[in-house]
């Protein structure tokens, strides 16, 4: 198959090419390049408190530290980073000795300010990421660097824990209901924009305009306005039937709320990462090889934090219908195409699988990537969901990914199985209470198979030779204590009523070894010599036949009589009964080994 990965060729800039300057001539704005040739992000640091020589300090450090050659490569982390040096820069500026160059950045200021921060996650963050740029910094002394340099204690595991299954149906339910009523919209609109690209409505009519009005969303992202105020001009009103969101420009791009109900269902089907998530552009598609009921979308997955060999990876997600993988991406990129359409003509192109339309009026309309954490958190409130106390229920990406790797697929989501074991399962509640529901049905389960198994007498007791069960029968006691009802193996009750004959009152014609899973069978301490040979002869068979002849002919037999000498006698026991054994014992078992006493 081909596809448009293999189809992209990247031209090489010409001879009087020279890489722009990520760092302004002011010195105070940071301009951070991908690696793709793109912009991850701009930083001001002019509106920052401090002195313009030690604010020029800082932006240096980070422009060292950013860049598609460095180690900051995504605008994330670029944020995170420029905030942790604001706040430092900011706590500096306070001080009643304040410093006005790096120079003057005692270890004394980097450690009162270590303490004065609290204990959490984002607090440690901060540090580590401080703790890498700030030796960065020119001028800065060389003992304040040693300070910087000591190490951060680690925080407490997180205490995230995975969602319910039945939080989990609910949370991708609300999901559902919610980018499925989206899709009918769009495309519903979308066809009726067709239409009239098509020129099937007459010139004037209702849908004519309403065509028309769709025309201006796609072209500008937006209804027309009067003056690019709030109000709709009127004519649009009347055929849009309102002004708000849902009759304008939602007829064709989907909310900032669909947008995260979108990305619930990717990252509950495919348990994404939400930087993953973010960053993921629109997926090479191929119809399957030899197969027309099938599509397959090829995945791109990018993990930055990784070395180079390993940052990218893909998936194939294949469409074989409704509720598939394949289908949910389908619709994803079926539901984002207007906006990325229009962004187009708005002379942004982009591939990113993720484009959404912001509320209101703003300068910039579109949102591309995961929305802001704000929408999130009304989204949750929205949907209506709620936990086992009636409280709300906060949706968290990170818990629906941890509770696909633990709960539904039990198996690594672009990690290793080491870091799945470590990091998601092992630490998880829910993964150990359900851990403990399964050993116990599991040691459930082997009881029931050792009492179906094992349904024999066991009498190997100091009073073995009394036969207590069999009171009710005194002579059928006196003829297994006499040895009269003995087998190769065991003592039997009944020779002409065993459960392996086809009919009844015919005299048994199974296998010896068979004698140790029969509920006829009795066990009693002379029986002990030749069942520990028995064991021994096995053990030694197991050496030399064919694998597969061992499992289909003799690994049953050994394994049940392993178990019965483990749990009912010790090793001693076994040593000393092994030397007592009979010559004729000793003979019956060798010609039940060579299989002479097949019936």
């Amino acid at each position: 198959m081909t596809s448009r990965r293999h189809q992209r060729r990247a031209a090489l800039p010409g001879a009087s090419y020279t890489r722009p300057s990520s760092l302004d001539p002011t010195g105070l704005l940071v301009t951070v390049f991908g690696e793709s040739g793109g912009v991850e992000g701009t930083f001001d640091f002019t509106p920052l408190p401090g002195s313009i020589e030690l604010r020029r300090a800082f932006a240096a450090a980070l422009d060292r530290k950013s860049g598609p050659a460095a180690t900051w490569r995504s605008g994330e982390t670029c944020r995170n980073g420029y905030w942790a040096l604001r706040a430092f820069l900011e706590y500096l500026v306070g001080r009643d000795d304040a410093p006005s160059t790096a120079a003057q950045i005692s270890p004394g200021m980097w450690a009162a300010w270590r303490l004065s921060l609290p204990h959490n996650h984002t607090a440690r963050n901060r540090q580590a990421l401080l703790r890498t740029v700030l030796p960065l910094i020119p001028g800065l002394p060389a003992e304040t660097v040693t300070a910087i340099d000591q190490r951060i204690a680690k925080g407490p595991h997180t205490t995230e824990a995975a969602y319910s299954y039945e939080q989990f149906e609910q949370i991708r339910s609300k999901a559902a209901a919610m980018f499925n009523t989206a899709l009918v919209r769009i495309r519903r609109n979308r066809e009726h924009l067709r239409r009239w690209y098509s020129s099937e409505y007459a010139e004037g009519s209702t849908d004519w305009v309403l065509g028309e009005a769709l025309d201006a969303i796609l072209r500008t992202g937006d209804v027309p306005r009067y003056g690019g105020h709030a109000d709709v001009v009127h004519r649009y009103t009347r055929v849009l039937g309102g002004r708000g969101a849902d009759k304008t420009w939602a007829r064709l791009f989907l909310t900032s709320a669909e947008a995260f109900a979108l990305v619930v269902l990717l990252v509950a089907s495919e348990g994404w990462n939400r930087s993953v998530v973010h960053r993921m552009r629109v997926p090479d598609h191929d119809p399957a090889v030899g197969d027309e009921e099938f599509d397959i979308h090829l995945v791109e997955i990018c993990k930055r934090r990784r070395p180079v060999r390993l940052r990218y990876t893909s998936n194939n997600l294949v469409d074989t219908g409704p509720d598939s993988p394949g289908r949910l991406m389908r619709q994803a990129i079926e539901a984002t195409e207007l906006a990325r359409q229009s962004l187009e003509l708005l002379g942004r192109s982009t591939d990113r699988l993720l484009v959404s339309r912001r509320s209101g009026t703003p300068e910039d309309p579109f949102c591309e990537g995961i929305p802001a954490q704000s929408v999130i958190s009304r989204w949750s409130v929205q949907a209506g969901l709620s936990a086992p106390d009636e409280t709300p229920l906060r949706v968290s990406l990170r818990r629906v990914r941890r509770t696909v790797q633990v709960l539904i697929r039990k198996q690594p989501a672009q990690n290793t199985e080491q870091t799945h074991e470590s990091v998601y399962v092992l630490r998880d509640p829910s993964a150990r209470a359900e851990a403990q529901e399964t050993i116990a049905k599991g040691l459930s389960d082997a009881l029931d198979h050792a009492h179906a198994v094992v349904k024999m007498r066991i009498v190997l007791g100091d009073n073995a030779n009394e036969l207590i069960e069999l009171s009710d029968d005194p002579d059928l006691a006196r003829a297994i204590q006499r040895g009269e009802m003995d087998t190769a193996t065991t003592a039997c009750t009944d020779f002409f009523d065993s459960p392996f004959s086809d009919e009844p009152g015919t005299p048994c014609t199974a296998s010896f070894l068979w004698c140790l899973r029969c509920e006829n069978a009795v066990i009693t301490r002379r029986h002990l010599p030749r069942l520990v040979y028995l064991h021994r002869g096995l053990n030694e068979l197991r050496g030399t036949v064919d694998q597969a002849v061992w499992d289909q002919d003799w690994h049953q037999h050994f394994h049940r009589l392993h178990q019965l000498l483990a749990e009912h006698t010790t090793t001693a026991e076994q040593a000393a009964a092994l030397p007592t054994i009979s010559n004729i014992d000793r003979i019956l078992i060798d010609r039940l080994l060579n299989r002479r006493l097949d019936g």
